[in-house]
Parts: structure tokens; sequence; C-alpha cells
């Protein structure tokens, strides 16, 4: 061996080669960073050992450091087709049978060339060609070698279809980038036809100078255009279809991609990539640097006034991680909630409306019962007097009357006992929506509530010649309830099913316990009531649909001051009925 200056630029580009090799290291957890170290290495495995081959003089040294320079010769092709293939976001293109295919080349190449002495599939003949500036190893091609060579062809074509196909679908200034990585997996190919053809000056194999050629224009893109950095991960994660507006930036806050949406609504242009965030348009480059730490989600709101109209936005700032960890830039998501916003505050206008209509009404609500209470307390006291004085006159206790007299007045009594009742319904019903109805715990004696109710209610029955039947068969014989309250329920339900009961029918009081509760039955023979007109029953001033007939009177309040008594109780009151069969009117009350 002895030293050829010619070797030093070999020498070079290894050394540059490892150089590139130590940065993009740095950048392996990136999609296809792995495969282009693997592609470098080769690089410069096949430099070196092409440095030393030209320095040799002996053919068997020739051969050694030939043998050698293929290990690094053989697998370029395919790791150059990795990378492009990983870079471009086709790796589920990659099958592990495919994959073997394609290993299977290099690995039988080696294996000819370790091996070439002993048959003529790579090599017919080799020797050493002294009609150049200096020695060089030379050779005749066997079959393999041609091979071998449309082999790494279609590897690199394979490459440049991925790599293009990824320019159609990039934004404009992305589209550098991958034209960076285009002309630098071209440059091979064109050394390769060189050297097939014998067109190298000299005898020298130029694939050496021009592969690290393509690593450094590779690597511009490292370091200008951050080929392994945020572009693959950025665009994996953003659709131009997204309502949303998208930005990212790297950690230098330079705009680094963004979907359509940006576009449209932040005025963000394929000039503006690359620059820094304070030069973007108003007022996005002064809203978009609110995020104190990058390295932390954050979410913020945000009203701005933009051309004359005022917009509410939701600002996202997403940090993106490499796979150490490290933060490598950040996503921010702009979301226009102006809409929502409006209608929120729509819909607080209009629930604090309410709230006040509410406050208003139950004012007058209140108003409303304390005018009902005093004014039935202001009308009792001289309706008293009247019902009074017209008994008094009744039973002659005060004057004679003639017949047609007492007739009279026992109008003026009935109609002011009738009056009384509405009053006390009036009263009852304002107390008990004002909150003011009290109820008194008693121990009540079923019976005797029995017998008070019946017996008020038998001149009515009388009347109608009503038959009224009591079915007790109650094992309790007290209840814990209010008296009154107990007996105003029952007066109202029974003196109502004989309101509304033929004459001559019969209205039946049952009781009976139920698990621990007790039941009032009260069943008439009346006309029935319909579906539709059970909804009302229990409602305020709620009557039945009974056209200009005035049968029966009353005002509509005896049911719903039963239903909210039975309640006050912690008890419940149902009907059931069908016309034609009469009604069953029945509460439950607890025993305790």
């Amino acid at each position: 061996m002895y030293f050829n200056i010619y070797s030093i630029p070999l020498f070079i580009s290894c050394f540059i080669v490892c150089i590139l090799l130590y940065y993009i290291e740095k950048y392996k957890a990136t999609p296809g960073a792995k495969y282009c170290a693997f592609l470098l290495v080769s690089i410069a495995f096949y430099s070196f050992f092409y440095a030393l081959e030209i320095s040799s003089t002996e053919i068997d040294t020739f051969l050694f450091f030939y043998k050698l320079e293929y290990i690094g010769i053989s697998i370029i092709p395919l790791f150059f087709m990795l990378f492009a293939i990983i870079y471009s976001g086709n790796k589920d293109r990659l099958s592990k049978p495919l994959l073997a295919v394609f290993l299977s080349i290099p690995v039988i190449t080696i294996l000819l060339v370790f091996t070439s002495e002993y048959h003529s599939l790579f090599h017919k003949n080799y020797y050493i060609n002294y009609d150049g500036l200096f020695p060089v190893f030379a050779y005749e091609p066997g079959m393999w070698y041609w091979v071998y060579f449309s082999y790494a062809i279609l590897c690199i074509i394979i490459s440049l279809v991925f790599l293009f196909g990824m320019l159609q679908g990039t934004l404009p200034f992305f589209r550098k980038q991958i034209i960076i990585v285009i002309v630098g997996s071209s440059l091979p190919v064109l050394t390769l036809l060189i050297h097939l053809f014998g067109l190298a000056p000299w005898g020298i194999d130029p694939a050496p100078f021009s592969l690290t050629l393509s690593a450094i224009i590779i690597y511009i893109g490292f370091t200008r255009y951050k080929l392994f950095n945020l572009v693959p991960l950025a665009r994996g994660l953003l659709f131009d279809n997204l309502l949303d507006s998208v930005i990212v930036f790297d950690n230098e806050q330079r705009v680094v991609d963004y979907n359509s949406s940006a576009m449209k609504n932040q005025y963000i242009k394929t000039k503006d990539v690359g620059t820094h965030i304070s030069q973007l348009p108003e007022p996005w480059c002064n809203i978009l640097k609110r995020d104190d730490d990058s390295s932390k989600r954050s979410v913020i709101e945000i009203k701005e006034k933009i051309a004359g109209s005022t917009f509410w936005f939701n600002i996202t700032f997403l940090p993106l991680y490499d796979h150490y960890g490290g933060t490598i830039g950040k996503m921010v998501v702009i979301n226009n909630i102006t809409e929502r916003k409006n209608a929120e505050e729509e819909l607080l206008k209009a629930i604090n409306k309410a709230n006040y209509m509410a406050s208003k009404a139950e004012m007058a609500n209140v108003a409303k019962s304390a005018f009902l209470a005093n004014m039935s307390h202001e009308l009792r006291t001289p309706l008293n007097s009247i019902i009074g004085f017209s008994d008094m006159l009744i039973e002659k206790k005060v004057g004679n009357l003639n017949k047609k007299q007492t007739k009279y007045v026992s109008n003026v009594s009935n109609s002011g006992k009738h009056l009384l009742n509405v009053i006390n319904d009036i009263l009852d019903i304002s107390k008990i929506e004002a909150g003011k109805m009290e109820l008194f715990d008693d121990n009540a004696s079923i019976d005797e509530l029995v017998d008070e109710v019946l017996m008020s209610c038998s001149p009515l029955a009388l009347n109608k010649k009503i038959e009224l039947i009591l079915n007790n068969d109650c094992d309790t014989k007290t209840i814990k309830a209010d008296k009154v309250r107990l007996k105003q329920i029952l007066y109202n339900l029974v003196s109502n099913a004989i309101k509304f009961t033929y004459d001559g029918g019969k209205v039946t009081l049952n009781i009976k316990s139920i698990n621990e509760n007790i039941r009032f039955e009260i069943i008439d023979t009346g006309k029935g009531i319909s579906k539709e007109d059970q909804d009302k029953l229990f409602t305020v001033f709620g009557q039945l649909d009974t056209a200009n007939d005035r049968t029966y009177e009353g005002i509509g309040l005896g049911l719903a001051i039963v239903k909210k008594l039975v309640e006050m109780h912690k008890g419940t009151v149902w009907v059931e009925s069908e016309l034609g069969k009469g009604s069953t009117f029945i509460f439950e009350l607890p025993i305790e």
C-alpha cells in the first residue's frame, strides 16, 4: 500500500458523513431518522474502504478492501428506500415478507462478493488497471452484478415515487423541504448511471462523493427546514377540513404549519411559515403570545374586537413532545365561540328576566294570599251575624214570622252558609299556598272521626234518599293526624260523593289497613268521570265540564284542598272512575 493523494477527498467525505451522523442521532426518535442514520453509516463504510482500496498496489489487497466496501454498498439502496417510506408517512406499506424479499438481495450480494474467487456470478474476472492516474481495481461484471444494480435502481425509483407522492399533498412551503430530499436522492442515481456506462473519469467510482453530497443536502433540510423535527408530526395531526384553526410553532416560536381554517380566519399565509410569532397579523401576534409556559397545556377564553365586530375565542395551547419527553414546539387550536357566548348571554338575560318575573309573581301570589285571607276574615264576621240572626228568626227566638217570611229567611241562611263555605275554602287554599297552614299532631280516633263525618252528611243523604254505608275493616283504631283537617278531608269527599250520586243511590265508605297505611275509599253510584276530566279534579278552581248545568254548586276548591291536605299528611289521593259506573275516591295515610 502507499499514500494516494486522491484518497484524501474520500477520507474527508467519510469524516463529513460521521459529523452528520452525530447530529442526526439527536433526531433519531422522529420518523425516518433511524434509517437515515443507517444510510449514513453505510456511506461512511463505503467511502472509508474505497479510500483504502485506491491506496493499494497488490491484487489481493485491492480485492480485500473491495469486499469490505460492498458491505456498505449493498445495503445503501435498502436503507434509502426505508427512509423514504417512513418519512413520507407510509409505514403501513411495509410488511415483514416484503422486507425479507428486499433484504435478501443485499445478503446474497455480500455472500457472492466475498466468495468471488470460487465463481463467476458476480465477477467473471478482475484485474488491476494501470491506464489512469493511479492503479485501480477493474473487473468484468457477472450475471448477479446486473441483478444487484437493477435492484438498486428499483429501490431508488420506489423511494422517489413515495417522495413525489408526499410532494403532491403538502402545503407549498413544505414542498421546498421534500424537493431538497428528492434532489439529494437523485444525485446517486446520476452517478450510478455514469459508473455503469463507463463514463467516470480515470476509472474512479464517483458514488461515494455523490452520496456524501446527497447526505449534506438532506442535512440542510435538518437544520434549515427541520425536516425531522416538527413537520411530519404536525402534518399528521392537522386536517385541512378541521373547522377549528390550528397553528404549529417550534421552540423558537416560528410558524411551522397551519391548516386552511387558520389561513381563512387568522389570515396566515404561506409567506408566514418560518417567521416569528411577533410578525403575524394583528391581533393574533399578541393573542398567541399569551401562553407563558409552552411545556404545559393551557386554555384561555378571550374577547376581541376585530374589524369592528366583537368575537369570543377559546384558545388551547398544546405542547408537542418528542419520544424522550422533550418539548419540540406547541400546537395552538383556536375555536370561535362567539355564537355560543352570544347564546349564553341571551340565555342569562332570559334567566334574569325569568327570575325577576318569578319574584314579581311570588310577591303577587303572597299579596293575593294575604288579600284573600284578609278579605275572608272581613267577610266571615258579618256573615256569621247574618246566619246567626237568620237562624234565630227561623227558630222564632226573636219575633214571629209567617210561612212566607220563614221561607225567605231560610233562603238567606242557606245562601249565607254556602257563601261561608266558599270563603272558608278560599281561606284554606290561601293558607296552604302561602305555607302558613299548620297541622297538629293528634292521636285521632278513626271511629269518632267517621261517626262525626257521617252524622254531618246524613241530612244531605236523607234529602236525596241516598243510603250511607260504612265498612270499617281497619285493625288500627287511632292515627297520628290533625283531627280537624282529617275530618275536613273525609267530609269533602263524602259530601261530594252524595252531591254527585243519583237520588236513591248509595255512598259507601270503606276503611282498611294496607301495609303500614290506612286506606279510605269513598264509592258513589253517580254517573262517573271521563279520563279527560279526571286530570282536572284536584286542581285549583278545576271543575268538570257541565256546560250550563248548575245542578252541582261549587267553585272547584274542595278537591284541591283535599289533595294538599293529604299530601301535607304525607299521604296520596287518587280517583278511579268510569262513565256510567260511578266513582271511587281513595286516599291513604301513614299510620305513624
